[in-house]
């Protein structure tokens, strides 16, 4: 009884602040709105396209990864009529949910992604997963623009009926925005050659992979319609930091790097962590890796078939949880040696392994379901925490809880920009203290 009545009241406290933000929404019309959404990079792309557009004028973004039911209108309560620009992320993780975001938002300039296999339970095929994102550029406002990966199939077939502007950008010649030239091997960073009409920029980032790059074009391109030129675009982009727990590099004191990928343990975000795995050059590669989401197979055949790719490109696997025994056996049916595949029932285990195992030279994967919370391991494996919790439900990065009670900050490699740092941790971009006079609102 006590546990409806809760639910009920979380319910009801939804639908008022749905309500709210739908009537100030209305009331924002000076305020360019820029929704997106995709399978992966979203957080990314809403990043990196904040920071171009607050260095050009005021500008708000949702904070974290809010995306769902209760974030999205959160993020469109934060934004204030002097706010020149409001970057929502937008999830479509759940039946109806992207309806309803949309309804709220109603994108001046909306960008699509990617498709790919991640809530697969809820849609089943890409084609329904398709079908959901393409809600929200039916919700563009008159005279509003679609930003769309060309790559993509099925993000390109939601233009056939569009009839609001489009902006291509992918790496295909026909496109408005082009990636050549793509490079990304570890220890270097994700570089390409930008094309964009008659103009041909080097874009040079302090992101770790090369799926990184769609998220980057889909900003620039956007930012570029707002009216901000390549050369700020890329500049700026050039400046922003690995978002934690997505391929973010931290150094160890041992001198190993570990790579915090642990916030997504999908299928599509575990083959580009793979990728960008494999073209890496470092003495050892490890992985760890607690669990996998939205695989239509079975944890025995599900990790003998991703053992082909482990023991391909790693030296030594660590599998964590109730699934680590069908990893190792995946792992060495597919030729990693015996004594180079771990399971461990606990992370607590893994620590006690990893501490004394990893040295200077050694890449470290972290990769797993974001309820797996491997965000402690990290911390743990550069000095104490108080988090002892089993199990936890909560859907924020450790880094953000109070109860994580990490007593030594990590160190990225690099160290992160203070701006960047901030902005993720504190404050949205551009925010106005209280008591100082807005700046003069203006669309884009």
């Amino acid at each position: 009884m006590t546990r409806a009545m809760g639910m009920g009241l979380w319910h009801c406290r939804i639908a008022a602040m749905y309500a709210a933000a739908y009537v100030w929404r209305g009331l924002l019309f000076r305020t360019t709105f820029i929704a997106i959404t995709g399978s992966m990079g979203k957080t990314t792309a809403k990043e990196c396209l904040a920071a171009i557009l607050s260095a050009r004028a005021p500008t708000v973004s949702s904070q974290a990864n809010q995306n769902d039911y209760s974030g999205v209108p959160r993020s469109l309560l934060r934004v204030r009529p002097w706010h020149r620009f409001a970057v929502i992320e937008v999830a479509a993780n759940g039946l109806g949910l992207m309806r309803r975001s949309s309804r709220l938002v109603r994108p001046d300039i909306a960008i699509v992604l990617l498709v790919a296999r991640n809530h697969m339970k809820n849609f089943r095929t890409l084609e329904k997963v398709a079908a959901e994102k393409a809600l929200l550029l039916a919700r563009l406002r008159p005279g509003g623009t679609a930003i769309l990966n060309g790559d993509d199939p099925r993000v390109a077939a939601m233009a056939q009926s569009l009839q609001r502007k489009v902006v291509w950008f992918g790496t295909a010649p026909s496109l408005d925005y082009r990636a050549e030239a793509v490079s990304s091997n570890w220890p270097r960073r994700l570089s390409f050659e930008l094309s964009a009409g008659a103009e041909r920029k080097t874009v040079q980032t302090r992101l770790v992979g090369g799926h990184w790059k769609s998220p980057l074009l889909a900003s620039v391109a956007a930012a570029n319609v707002c009216g901000v030129s390549l050369d700020d675009a890329i500049r700026a982009v050039g400046e922003i930091e690995p978002i934690p727990a997505r391929m973010q590099p931290i150094r160890l004191s041992t001198g190993a790097i570990v790579v915090r990928d642990e916030l997504d343990g999908s299928i599509g975000a575990l083959a580009s962590a793979f990728a960008a795995f494999e073209a890496a050059t470092a003495d050892r590669k490890i992985l760890v890796l607690s669990g996998v989401t939205d695989s239509t197979l079975g944890p025995r055949d599900r990790y003998r078939k991703l053992g082909r790719d482990v023991a391909r490109i790693f030296g030594i696997a660590v599998f964590i949880g109730g699934d680590s025994a069908h990893g190792v056996n995946g792992a060495i049916a597919a030729g990693m040696r015996t004594e180079s595949a771990h399971g461990f029932a606990s992370f607590a285990q893994a620590l006690d392994f990893l501490g004394t195992e990893l040295r200077t030279g050694d890449l470290v994967l972290l990769k797993g379901r974001a309820t797996d919370h491997l965000t402690r391991l990290a911390y743990a494996l550069v000095g104490p925490i108080q988090c002892r919790l089993p199990r936890c439900e909560k859907r924020i990065v450790c880094d953000l809880c109070p109860e994580l009670g990490a007593l030594t900050p990590l160190k990225p490699e690099p160290e992160p920009s203070l701006h960047t740092a901030a902005r993720w941790q504190h404050s949205p971009t551009a925010e106005v203290e209280p008591g100082k006079p807005p700046p003069s609102p203006s669309r884009c």
